[in-house]
């Protein structure tokens, strides 16, 4: 019983390192590094719809996307449309030493004609 127990609480434990990890380097890109716009849009549209980034050079971006119905996923994808991750949250930093492309995918609110949906990506340049 005490290993099993040595188990479950190392589990846990380091599950909060990661946790704090995420966080800590959240924290570690918002101070460190100024946001240089890349392209930042917003529009009125209807139905479900994407956006697509022209191809991007290499290094480190962070990309927002908002919208009044749902934020599907982010995608990063190679030169030649060639998935290289996925992210299903509206915030996504993302670096790479490869130019690259992004992705944005939004659905629609139900029972609404037009909404509104907005991207935003930033070159994260050093202080």
């Amino acid at each position: 019983m005490g290993l099993l127990k040595k188990l479950v609480v190392g589990f846990f434990l380091l599950l909060l390192v990661g946790v704090a990890a995420i966080f800590g380097m959240q924290y570690y890109y918002e101070t460190a590094y100024d946001k240089v716009p890349v392209e930042v849009k917003s529009e009125t549209v209807s139905g479900d719809v994407f956006y697509l980034s022209h191809v991007l050079e290499p290094g480190k971006y962070k990309i927002t996307a908002d919208s009044e119905g749902t934020v599907v996923k982010i995608t990063i994808l190679d030169e030649n449309g060639n998935v290289l991750t996925e992210s299903e949250t509206s915030e996504f930093i993302y670096g790479s030493t490869q130019p690259f492309q992004v992705r944005i995918d939004y659905e629609a609110p139900e029972n609404v004609e037009t909404y509104e949906v907005s991207v935003g990506i930033y070159r994260l340049v050093k202080k």
